[in-house]
C-alpha cells in the first residue's frame, strides 16, 4: 500500500506549497469534524511496549501483550518464559498472532556488557559492596581478592551507578573514586560510571511535515536502522535522498485515536523515538484535538488530603491523645475541602488537569509508631492515609461515599482526571484480612532471628515497613485475588482514572500483572498507573510496559535535578546524564512522573534557599527547628526547578504548596497545612508555574515532540523539543555570569532561566 517518494526536495516551494494546504484543510477539519458511528480510540498506553534482549537471554510474558503464539526474530529461542540466543540487528520485530487479536512487539538489542570492578586497598578485612546496580545488597555480588585489589564481575548498561562499601560491617565510601553524589540522608554514595561502546552516535530524527497521507522525517546515515509502527502493525519506511516516509494506513480514518510509532538505532545506542497521534487518519497539530484521557497531556496535582484544605469541618476527628504531637495529628483536610477549590478554579488557574490525592481508605482511630530520635517525642495518626485497616471504604475523616461520588463527577466534568494514591504492600495490624488471616503476611522475622523490618533491599518482598504494618504475602494467589479485587472497587464503583500505587518494588509482579489485567476487562477507559520505586533506572524500568505499570516516578531525574537546582555553583554534568539515562531506558515518550517534591522529601524552596544542608537529616531538622520562609533563590529555582520539569518528557508533578514555594524539613514539616493567603511574592511564582503550565497545555512540541539536549558549558543546559515547525527552547544557567551563547546567539543571564519559543507564541522573559 506504499507509494513511491515523489524525487523533488520535499523543502521545494511546490512541496512546501502543497504541505500548507494540507495543514491548513486539517485545521478546519478539526474545528468541524463529525466523528464516525463506529469510531475507536487507541490509548498509547496500549501500544506493545519495547522488550530489551540483553546479551543472550531475557525473560518475556507473553499474557502481557496478548493471549496467543509468539513469532520471534531471526536467531531467538523461547521456552515459555525465557528468550535465549542474539539478535542480528538493533532493531526488530516479533510477531503474537493472538485469538482475534495479534500485534507486533518491538524487540531492541541491549546495550550490556561486562567490565569489572576494582576496589584497591583493604587487604585481609571483609569488603562488600552494595549499590543501585545490585539493588542495594551487599550479599549479592561477591568481591575477590586478586592480591593488589578486591575485584567484582558485573554485566552493566552504559550509566552511573550509585554504590557504597561495605567493610567489617560498616558502610564507607570507597577511598580510590573522588566521584560522589548525596544519597539524600545526611551522607553521600560513590559513582561508577560504565562508558558506551563506542562508534559513531545516530542522527536525530526531525519530524518535519504531512503531506498527501504521508508523514516526512528527515534523513539519517545508511547503518542507522529505523522501524516504524501504526498502532501496533508493523508497517514500512520508505527511504529516499531527502529523508523518510511513513504513510498512514487508510484504515485510521475510522479512529478517533491511533498512534504512528518511529525508532532509530545505531551502534548500539538509540537515537530517539516518535509519537505522533492521529485524529480520524489525520495527524494531530493542535492540543485542543487531545483530552484528558491523552495521558502525555498530563500536568498532575499532588494534595494530601488532611493538608489541603478543611471543607467539611463536622468530619473533622483527631486523634484525642496526649502522645501524639498537632504537627503528627489529623489537620481537617477533605475532599470536600479539594471540591470546594476545584469549584473556585483553583486548579484551572494553575492549569494543571489531573489530581492525585494521597490515600483515602480508612486508618485506625488512635495513635501508633514513635519518632524519638531528637526534638519533641510524638506517636503518630494515620492523617496520611499510609495504614490501611480497609482497603474499600473512605476514611469517615475524609468523606462520605456520597461525597466522594460529588467529588470526582465534578472533577470529571471539569476535564480533570483523578488518581488515587494506593497501598496494597501492607496493611495495618487491626486490618480484618490480617486480623482473620495472619498467616497471609509475610514473616515478621528474617530466617536467622532478625526483625523484619525496612530491610528494604536484602529482604524487599517481605520487610515490614514497623512492627504493626504486616506486608502480605502477594506471591501467595488467594491473597493476590483478594487484595487486587479491594482495589478494583475504586474504579468500577468511584470511577477513579489510576492508581498511585504506594512502594512497587516491594510488590511482586505477579500482583501488578493480575491487577492490570483485570483492570483492563472491568474498564472501558485505560487506567493509568504509576509506581513508586527506588533504585536504578533499569529497576524502575522493569516494572514499566505493556501488562505492567505505566510509569513510575523518576526518581533518579529528580534526585539530580534537585541538587543542580538547590546547590550554589552546581554544574549539570550530573542532571544531563541522568536526563539521558532517562531517555533511554524508559524512552523520549515516556509517562514517568517528574516531581517538584514529595511527602518524604525535604521542600526544595528551603533546600534552595540554603536554610536546609544536603549533609544534615533534613527530618531531624523539621522536628528541631523553626525553618524560615524562602529566600528570593528559593523562589526563583522553584520555578527554574518546574520549568526544568515541563522541558522534558513525562509528566509534570507539583506537590501541593510547591506552587508557591511552601518551606520546610522532610516528614512532617513538609507537610504543613496548606495557606490560601498568598502573599505577593507567592502569588508571583503561582502566575509564573501557572504560565508554564499553560505553554505545556497548548504547545503540541512540549507534549509529543522530540527531546535533544545540549550542554555547551557546565553551567548552562539547554533543552530543545519540536514538533514540525514547532521548536521550543529552554534555557538554564547556573553560574553566577551571565553566559552569551554565540552558536544561539542568546544571553542567559546569571543563575537564572529564560525560555524560548519558535513559531509557536512567545514564552514570558525574565
Amino acid at each position: 500500500y506504499l507509494r513511491k517518494a515523489p524525487r523533488a526536495p520535499f523543502f521545494s516551494p511546490q512541496n512546501m506549497k502543497k504541505f500548507l494546504t494540507v495543514f491548513s484543510i486539517g485545521v478546519a477539519l478539526a474545528a468541524c469534524e463529525v466523528a464516525p458511528s463506529a469510531a475507536l480510540r487507541m490509548q498509547a498506553s496500549g501500544l506493545a511496549s519495547p522488550h530489551v534482549h540483553h546479551g543472550t537471554q531475557s525473560s518475556f510474558i507473553v499474557n502481557d501483550y496478548v493471549n496467543g503464539l509468539l513469532e520471534l526474530p531471526s536467531g531467538l529461542d523461547f521456552d515459555g518464559e525465557v528468550i535465549t540466543g542474539s539478535l542480528e540487528h538493533e532493531l526488530n520485530v516479533a510477531h503474537i498472532d493472538g485469538d482475534g487479536e495479534d500485534l507486533f512487539v518491538p524487540f531492541f538489542r541491549g546495550a550490556k556488557r561486562a567490565i569489572t570492578m576494582s576496589i584497591p586497598g583493604f587487604e585481609g578485612e571483609e569488603v562488600k559492596v552494595k549499590g543501585v546496580f545490585n539493588a542495594w545488597n551487599s550479599n549479592a555480588t561477591f568481591l575477590e581478592w586478586n592480591g593488589n585489589a578486591w575485584e567484582a564481575p558485573l554485566v552493566l548498561a552504559p550509566g552511573e551507578y550509585a554504590y557504597k562499601l561495605v567493610v567489617n560491617g560498616k558502610e564507607v565510601l570507597d577511598p580510590s573514586n573522588a566521584v560522589t553524589v548525596p544519597n539524600g540522608f545526611g551522607s553521600f554514595n560513590n559513582v561508577l560510571t560504565v562508558e558506551g561502546g563506542g562508534g559513531e552516535a545516530p542522527v536525530a530524527i526531525d519530524f518535519q511535515f504531512v503531506q498527501e497521507g504521508s508523514l516526512r522525517f528527515s534523513g539519517i546515515p545508511e547503518d542507522q536502522e529505523v522501524l516504524a509502527f501504526y498502532n501496533n502493525r508493523a508497517v514500512d519506511v520508505v527511504r529516499d535522498e531527502d529523508g523518510l516516509s511513513v504513510w498512514i494506513p487508510d484504515e485510521a480514518k475510522d479512529w478517533e485515536r491511533a498512534w504512528i510509532r518511529l525508532y532509530t538505532a545505531r551502534n548500539g545506542q538509540h537515537g530517539g523515538d516518535w509519537l505522533i497521534p492521529l485524529k480520524f487518519g489525520e495527524v494531530v497539530i493542535d492540543t485542543k484535538q487531545l483530552d484528558r484521557k491523552d495521558w502525555h497531556t498530563s500536568i498532575m496535582y499532588f494534595a494530601m488530603v488532611d493538608r489541603f484544605f478543611n471543607g467539611n469541618p463536622s468530619n473533622d476527628q483527631p486523634v484525642q491523645d496526649s502522645t501524639v504531637h498537632p504537627r503528627a495529628n489529623y489537620q481537617g483536610g477533605d475532599i470536600e475541602g479539594m471540591r470546594q477549590k476545584l469549584a473556585e478554579g483553583y486548579f484551572d488557574a494553575l492549569h494543571t488537569n489531573t489530581l492525585w490525592m494521597s490515600p483515602i481508605t480508612q486508618n485506625p482511630e488512635d495513635a501508633w509508631g514513635l519518632w524519638n530520635q531528637g526534638g519533641p517525642v510524638s506517636t503518630f495518626s494515620g492523617y496520611h492515609g499510609y495504614w490501611p485497616i480497609s482497603n474499600i471504604k473512605p476514611d469517615h475523616r475524609f468523606a462520605s461515599p456520597e461525597e466522594l461520588h460529588l467529588f470526582i463527577e465534578d472533577a470529571h466534568a471539569n476535564e480533570q482526571n483523578v488518581l488515587l494514591d494506593y497501598v496494597a504492600n501492607h496493611v495495618h495490624e487491626l486490618h480484618p484480612v490480617f486480623q482473620k488471616h495472619p498467616n497471609w503476611a509475610t514473616n515478621k522475622y528474617t530466617a536467622d532471628g532478625r526483625l523484619n523490618t525496612q530491610l528494604w533491599d536484602e529482604e524487599r518482598l517481605t520487610t515490614w515497613f514497623d512492627t504493626f504494618m504486616p506486608t502480605l504475602e502477594l506471591r501467595n494467589d488467594t491473597v493476590a485475588d483478594l487484595m487486587s479485587d479491594s482495589a478494583l472497587v475504586w474504579i468500577t464503583e468511584y470511577d477513579f482514572d489510576g492508581f498511585r500505587h504506594d512502594a512497587t518494588k516491594h510488590i511482586p509482579m505477579n500482583f501488578t500483572r493480575l491487577l492490570t489485567q483485570k483492570i483492563r476487562a472491568a474498564s472501558d477507559n485505560h487506567v493509568y498507573q504509576i509506581g513508586e520505586t527506588y533504585g536504578s533506572d533499569e529497576l524502575i524500568a522493569s516494572y514499566v510496559g505493556s501488562g505492567k505499570v505505566d510509569a513510575q516516578f523518576n526518581f533518579n531525574l529528580y534526585d539530580a535535578a534537585f541538587e543542580a537546582f538547590t546547590q550554589e555553583g552546581a554544574t549539570f554534568d550530573r542532571l544531563r546524564k541522568a536526563l539521558e539515562s532517562s531517555l533511554t531506558y524508559y524512552g523520549h515518550h515516556h509517562l514517568m512522573g517528574n516531581i517538584s517534591g514529595n511527602q518524604d522529601k525535604p521542600r526544595f524552596s528551603s533546600m534552595a534557599s540554603g536554610h536546609l544542608s544536603m549533609s544534615e537529616d533534613s527530618k531531624l531538622a523539621g522536628w528541631t527547628r523553626e525553618i524560615p520562609e524562602p529566600t528570593e533563590r528559593g523562589y526563583r529555582k522553584m520555578a527554574a526547578m518546574h520549568a526544568f520539569n515541563i522541558a522534558v518528557p513525562g509528566i509534570p508533578i507539583l506537590y501541593y504548596g510547591d506552587e508557591i514555594a511552601l518551606h520546610g524539613g522532610n516528614d512532617p514539616d513538609n507537610r504543613k497545612m496548606m495557606p490560601f493567603n498568598f502573599s505577593d511574592r507567592q502569588q508571583q511564582l503561582f502566575d509564573r508555574i501557572a504560565r508554564l503550565n499553560e505553554n505545556r497545555n497548548n504547545i503540541m512540541a512540549l507534549n509529543y515532540g522530540s527531546t535533544t539536549v545540549h550542554q555547551p558549558d557546565p553551567h548552562v543546559l539547554i533543552i530543545v523539543r519540536k514538533y514540525m515547525e514547532q521548536e521550543v527552547r529552554f534555557f538554564f544557567n547556573n553560574s553566577n555570569e551571565d553566559r552569551y551563547l554565540e552558536d544561539w546567539d542568546i544571553t542567559v543571564p546569571a543563575d537564572g532561566e529564560i525560555y524560548q519559543t519558535r513559531n509557536c507564541g512567545q514564552f514570558n522573559q525574565d
